[in-house]
């Protein structure tokens, strides 16, 4: 070990200098580097002396000139209590949870078909389907009430003896058509010429004017009534 040679008088203390340039210290065992008299290096960074400074190399996830800056995913308190921070410093999320820092839930309605107009809402590690009213039921909606099966039995009966009323009318026209303008053929002919006489009859007849009799009144004064005429 090299000894510092050291210098007393009587009102002054001289430390004397060590042998060797690079060190410094009563027992001359301390570096005469920045990175030893400093300790810049934040963060377990190591400190690496270079001719004219120093620089600090980092530990993974740590930045800057000394490493001061935490580039950590996940520290204390930042999985937001649904997940744990790993090794690695990464969110290891609960199950129904994701993100970065286990703050999104799961969206188990993504690919979920709710029937018949039902609402998916997603819950922690499920989902469920709010059916319409209570027509619907099961885990999609995709069960009705007998009600409703019987309202679109008789729906379509009605829809489909509405249709056969048409296609019938359309075809009697059609038919009737035929006969007159292809075959000179008009069955109707003959009722439409009655109609058309009982039309006209009633157009001639006179209107017939009936007279009241009225039953069980005054006798009428044959002088006051010729005394008013008179007047």
């Amino acid at each position: 070990m090299t000894s510092l040679n050291i210098k007393y008088n009587d009102s002054v203390f001289l430390p004397g200098t060590c042998k060797n340039s690079s060190t410094i210290g009563s027992n001359c065992t301390v570096l005469n580097t920045k990175c030893q008299l400093l300790t810049p290096c934040q963060n377990n960074g190591t400190c690496k002396d270079t001719d004219d400074d120093y620089i600090c190399v980092c530990s993974p996830h740590f930045t800057g000139i000394h490493c001061e800056s935490d580039q950590r995913i996940c520290k204390k308190y930042q999985c937001f209590n649904h997940g744990s921070c790993t090794e690695t410093f990464d969110c290891q999320c609960d199950d129904g949870w994701q993100g970065e820092h286990c703050h999104l839930k799961v969206n188990y309605c993504e690919n979920v078909i709710c029937q018949n107009d039902g609402i998916c809402e997603s819950l922690v590690k499920n989902y469920t389907c709010h059916c319409l009213g209570d027509h619907y039921y099961g885990r999609h909606c995709e069960n009705t009430t007998t009600r409703i099966r019987i309202y679109k039995i008789v729906s379509k009966s009605f829809a489909y003896v509405a249709i056969i009323a048409l296609a019938s009318v359309a075809m009697f026209i059609l038919i009737m058509d035929i006969l007159k303008y292809c075959f000179g053929i008009d069955p109707v002919e003959g009722e439409r010429r009655r109609l058309r006489r009982e039309i006209h009859v009633r157009k001639r007849k006179r209107p017939v004017i009936q007279r009241f009799v009225y039953v069980n009144a005054p006798p009428v004064d044959n002088k006051k009534t010729e005394n008013q005429n008179n007047i």
